[in-house]
């Protein structure tokens, strides 16, 4: 079975709306599973709502895919109505990562007061 665009955008909202509120608990199987995000809850939780904007952002990018692909007729212009929308809904969780993780690393470093910040 394949992965829908809308299944992506309610996959990506929920966890958005859940991330802002504390609603995802350090899990194995939803949220951002990154070694630095299971080093602690402290961590698990800063990255998550940090993220929580991005997750939204990204779900909402699928959006077009399931409004105007059925509008098209003509097939490339429905792959073009698909593919935009895909490449930027994978692309914005992978940023939202990257920089979910400079959070997570860069607050023990400030609690410890280092220097050696990114």
């Amino acid at each position: 079975m394949e992965p829908s665009p809308l299944g992506c955008a309610v996959v990506l909202i929920t966890m958005g709306v859940l991330s802002g509120r504390r609603g995802i608990r350090p899990n194995d199987v939803f949220g951002i599973r990154a070694a630095c995000t299971r080093s602690g809850e402290a961590a698990w939780y800063a990255v998550h709502e940090a993220s929580t904007r991005w997750s939204l952002l990204a779900g909402v990018a699928f959006l077009p895919a399931v409004i105007l692909t059925p509008l098209i007729a003509d097939p490339n212009g429905q792959i073009a109505a698909i593919l935009v929308p895909t490449f930027l809904g994978t692309v914005i969780p992978l940023v939202e990562s990257w920089r979910a993780h400079r959070i997570a690393r860069e607050r023990p470093a400030r609690a410890e007061g280092r220097a050696d910040l990114p």
